[in-house]
């Protein structure tokens, strides 16, 4: 009885999944603005990053966790102008710095040995980074702008 119960069950899913036309909207199609709702634009935010923290003036320095301890990056949200270099320390053997998200290409590479690395954006954009091993605790953007 049971099998045929759950035969029954999965019946009722299978028909309830068939007969949804996605009308409610959810159907992951372009919506009513003919656009796609996945589609990113120049406002959306590169991992959370809503504000930047201006280093246009001076040396761009970002600090991650120096142990084995995830914390988030300081600042993790950086704005310079394009043609200048961004500089992390953390350690990269237990925190690999990536990029992720935003502009493509990014400058940033992989790096997971080591305390300090610098790379330079010469080109506009918003690149965003991560820790390979603690994604949604540690990511960041670098705002690039002419």
């Amino acid at each position: 009885m049971t099998r045929a119960f759950t035969m029954v069950l999965l019946g009722c899913s299978t028909l309830y999944l068939g007969c949804s036309n996605g009308g409610g909207g959810n159907d992951a199609g372009p919506d009513s603005s003919g656009m796609d709702s996945s589609s990113m634009d120049s406002s959306t935010p590169v991992n959370g990053c809503t504000t930047f923290t201006d280093d246009t003036a001076t040396a761009a320095t970002i600090t991650g966790p120096t142990n084995s301890n995830p914390s988030q990056y300081s600042p993790n949200c950086v704005h310079i102008k394009a043609g200048q270099s961004v500089t992390w320390n953390a350690d990269f053997t237990a925190h690999p710095l990536q990029a992720f998200g935003g502009t493509t290409p990014s400058p940033i590479t992989v790096t997971s040995s080591g305390t300090t690395v610098s790379f330079t954006f010469p080109n506009a954009g918003t690149y965003g980074f991560q820790c390979q091993v603690h994604p949604s605790l540690m990511q960041g953007a670098i705002e690039v702008t002419p």
